[in-house]
């Protein structure tokens, strides 16, 4: 059994790509599978997998791929070159296949597809039986130096400023921006990223001011130390905005190729910037002049400082992995987030369940109207925490809320028929008190009231570190504590 990374990259086209899956590549390198990389590129100067195992060869033709890939084999295929009827070559051949598509371009064969983009809404995508779609932050792709992550300061004055455009600066942007900025902020040290697919390296290397640093094919671990040691970046728009933001490196960004438009949309749409520069347009030189002048403003840097944190968490790699290698495509990716208005009727249809309302302290059934006002006043208050569990098409699936009092939260949790007896309330109960604690972290304890008959949630709640505190008439009082 192998699994077989087929990408692209070089001058033209960038290294995007391939740096994307060099972190896909060591992921299952520890799950101790035969990894390769297979790389259509102009270049056999790729220093981002220098130490990987990988052949630089044109797979675009059913021809190769039928006498490479075996029927065991696991593909990932990160590619915008590669046609719809190739990607139906690769769904066939293969045990397994995993496109990495960021705009939605063709119609997938039968596959896992990853769109690890910053929004869940930028592209659409057909929900059917045949597709499992891994979409948003949760699946962003980080090389490994850039988890967990922490900025240690923030400058009052710039000291430092990063320029990164890219594996190959395919417009040649480095020198004329190195121009404007250079001189006029000599104070200033600029941080120059370049590679061997640059192809104005020489041109770049004549500057001679003395505030420009150079580093030629950072490896991962010298890029975050640059990150972190720059106030703020100039940067395209592509695979590095995710590593900027791990880094929690301001950054002015610019679009340098149309599918990066998608990237610039969900950092508008999570306030994460205001503004981005196109490579095209004529008033770049003015606008890329503002917006540096922008964030040499402390304040400015310090509220996107804070804006980023969190944003990613680093896992991307390790559950897209999980997907792929899991026995069943979708049965185990299940997700909690806080709680929608257009949660309210499956919120009402689940709490009205039998088997809920038999061990609830009020066993009634709940009237639609009540339901109404009750739930507009649960979501709006400071004094309740309400996650709801969904799926990766954000179908509803169940429910967890916490009561706030003083310093402890009570917890209430009910799951819906399709997953429920699945064993997936204790992880799931473990995830929510990871984020009530992050989320209220003056909580000292939390309290679950549980019926002496209802065996199931006794056990849950011993089994995730919950004590018994009193039985009161049949009523159980466990506490968990925060340590």
């Amino acid at each position: 059994m192998r699994a077989l990374i087929f990408t692209e990259g070089g001058s033209q086209i960038g290294l995007g790509h391939i740096s994307r899956c060099s972190s896909l590549y060591d992921e299952l390198m520890d799950t101790g599978i035969e990894v390769e990389f297979i790389i259509n590129s102009n270049t056999t100067q790729l220093e981002l997998i220098q130490n990987k195992h990988y052949k630089i060869v044109n797979w675009l033709s059913k021809e190769f791929l039928a006498d490479y890939i075996k029927p065991d084999d696991y593909c990932i295929v990160d590619s915008y070159l590669a046609s719809e009827d190739l990607c139906q070559v690769f769904s066939i051949l293969a045990k397994k296949t995993l496109f990495i598509d960021d705009n939605g371009r063709i119609e997938y064969p039968k596959s896992i597809v990853v769109n690890p983009s910053l929004s869940t809404e930028a592209v659409k995508y057909p929900i059917n039986d045949a597709n499992c779609y891994l979409l948003g932050p949760k699946y962003i792709i980080l090389r490994r130096p850039f988890t967990g992550v922490k900025r240690k300061e923030i400058n009052q004055q710039v000291k430092e400023v990063l320029i990164t455009l890219g594996g190959s600066d395919i417009h040649n942007l480095t020198p004329s921006i190195l121009k404007q900025v250079a001189l006029n902020n000599s104070e200033v040290t600029l941080n120059v990223v370049i590679g061997n697919a640059f192809e104005n390296i020489e041109e770049i290397k004549s500057f001679s001011s003395k505030n420009i640093n150079l580093y030629e094919n950072a490896t991962a671990e010298e890029m975050k130390a640059i990150m972190l040691k720059s106030d703020f970046a100039i940067t395209a728009a592509g695979q590095t905005i995710y590593e900027l933001l791990a880094t929690q490196t301001p950054f002015i960004p610019i679009k340098v190729i149309d599918n990066q438009e998608h990237n610039i949309c969900a950092l508008k749409e999570l306030y994460l910037i205001e503004r981005a520069l196109d490579y095209s347009d004529i008033s770049l030189s003015e606008k890329l002049i503002f917006e540096f002048e922008n964030l040499m403003k402390y304040s400015t840097r310090i509220g996107l400082v804070e804006s980023y944190k969190e944003v990613i968490d680093g896992l991307g790699s390790k559950r897209i992995i999980e997907m792929l290698l899991s026995g069943e495509v979708m049965e185990k990716e299940y997700f909690l987030r806080k709680v929608k208005d257009e949660d309210i009727f499956d919120v009402f249809q689940l709490s009205n369940e039998d088997y809920v309302r038999k061990y609830s302290i009020n066993q009634k059934k709940i009237n639609w109207e009540d339901h109404k006002v009750w739930f507009q006043s649960i979501k709006t208050s400071q004094n309740n925490v309400f996650y709801v569990v969904t799926d990766y098409s954000e179908k509803f699936l169940g429910q967890l809320r916490y009561k706030i009092e003083d310093e402890s939260g009570i917890v209430s949790i009910s799951l819906g028929k399709s997953i429920a007896g699945k064993g997936l309330s204790k992880k799931l109960l473990k995830e929510s008190l990871e984020l009530i604690h992050k989320e209220r972290n003056e909580l000292k304890n939390i309290i679950a009231y549980v019926s002496n008959d209802n065996i199931a949630s006794k056990k849950l709640f011993e089994k995730v570190g919950f004590r018994l505190h009193e039985n009161n008439k049949g009523l159980l009082k466990y506490i968990y504590s925060f340590k």
